[in-house]
């Protein structure tokens, strides 16, 4: 057993003692004797009283005490914990598109899976699961976001065990890795069992664009000084409108349809509701610096920003491919595609989409971070993951009305103790 909040027996005793002392203050009539001259005393009725140290009311004190103690332990909300020596275990499943093989991983975490264990699925986000499927989806996988589910479950389950086992099943490649990772795992009081898995293979290929537009155009001349640009590919580059036979070659495969157009005229977008002009442009893989107008507020996936956050350029899916929308217009009398800060920044744009998977499995240092020291103990001590800001004792309303009945009590024996009086 523990308690929530330990300090109220320190008020409790305080308000104990207090009342001890108070009864030890008591107030008594003196003893009558007869005196020789008692005939030359006026009959009048003796008021006189004397102070003594002597214990007094030895029932209403403990009355007092029993129903000051009640209250002081339901405040400290008493907390019984499950049988020492229970181990639960919580068992992580990767199902991202880093997943190579379902069934690997499925079969993986049956063979770690008992009765009574709890079962986290997770991707670019983890959900607590009720069943083993482990069905992939074409999403990224967060490691992140699975160590996070794990440590709020933990916390979930910690009053009803004694230790927690965490085991992940993943391919733990470098993409689900990110900033905020190592801070989370170090929320977890124990060392983890990491179940590698075979990654998916990297989508990664060299860019190979087509284009309709003419060659002397400001960003297709710059694309040409990349080596990519090429009679046919998969990556198709739209300076003007698009056609509906545009967004079915998109739709129909795993393509790239690139719709950059050269002016205000010829976007259906939405236009900004104040044209202004800003001095940089930046994404993954390169950044922009120049004068470029911005004409369209774009809304999906953002794959570059202008300086101030907002997005110059997204990404839509359609069908088994996908749409990217870039609203960055040159000058074309500029020469900023022709440098090699264009080639930097263009990469991001002829990417595959989704961007460019990075499948491969992060070092061995990297991975044992993650699993943990030897210093660190096998299993989480239940106790360490419990949340006492939200956790509450189902005891603390019985003592609570325990220490209301004795309250009562120490009512009717003061009335009865005036009555004898």
């Amino acid at each position: 057993m523990s308690w929530l909040l330990p300090s109220a027996f320190i008020v409790a005793g305080v308000a104990a003692l207090a009342a001890i002392a108070l009864h030890f203050i008591a107030r008594s009539r003196p003893i009558a004797e007869s005196l020789p001259t008692a005939r030359f005393v006026p009959q009048r009725p003796v008021r006189a009283r004397a102070r003594s140290i002597a214990l007094s009311d030895v029932l209403l004190l403990l009355v007092r005490i029993a129903a000051v103690l009640a209250l002081g332990a339901a405040i400290a909300a008493p907390v019984f914990a499950a049988a020492r020596g229970r181990v639960t275990r919580i068992v992580v499943v990767d199902r991202s598109r880093d997943v190579a093989d379902p069934r690997e991983a499925r079969d993986s975490a049956r063979s770690l899976h008992r009765d009574g264990d709890v079962l986290v699925a997770f991707d670019s986000a983890a959900v607590r699961a009720t069943a083993l499927d482990t069905t992939t989806v074409d999403a990224p996988g967060s490691l992140s976001a699975a160590l996070a589910m794990a440590v709020r479950v933990g916390a979930q389950i910690s009053p009803r065990t004694d230790s927690i086992e965490l085991d992940i099943v993943s391919p733990f490649s470098v993409d689900e890795i990110d900033h905020a990772t190592l801070r989370i795992r170090a929320a977890w009081p124990g060392r983890l069992r990491v179940v590698p898995l075979r990654a998916s293979p990297t989508n990664a290929r060299p860019p190979r664009v087509e284009s309709a537009a003419n060659r002397n155009d400001v960003v297709i001349a710059g694309l040409s000084l990349t080596g990519a640009l090429q009679a046919s590919g998969d990556i198709r580059v739209v300076r003007g409108r698009l056609s509906s036979a545009d967004s079915a070659w998109a739709r129909d495969s795993e393509h790239v349809l690139v719709h950059w157009p050269a002016s205000d005229t010829v976007a259906d977008w939405q236009p900004r509701p104040a044209i202004d002009a800003i001095g940089g442009v930046t994404s993954s893989t390169g950044t922009l610096i120049g004068r470029f107008p911005r004409l369209w507020t774009l809304s999906g996936h953002t794959i570059a920003r202008w300086v101030d956050g907002n997005a110059a350029a997204v990404e839509r899916p359609m069908g088994r491919g996908c749409i990217r929308d870039v609203g960055i217009v040159f000058d074309p009398s500029s020469d900023i595609t022709l440098r090699a800060p264009f080639r930097n920044f263009v990469q991001r744009l002829l990417e595959p989409c989704g961007g460019v998977r990075r499948t491969e499995r992060v070092d061995s240092t990297f991975l044992a971070s993650i699993a943990g020291g030897q210093t660190m103990p096998r299993l989480a001590p239940a106790a360490a993951l419990r949340d006492r800001t939200n956790e509450s004792s189902t005891w603390t309303p019985w003592l609570l009305g325990l220490g209301a009945l004795l309250l009562l009590i120490e009512v009717v024996v003061r009335r009865m103790d005036r009555r004898l009086a």
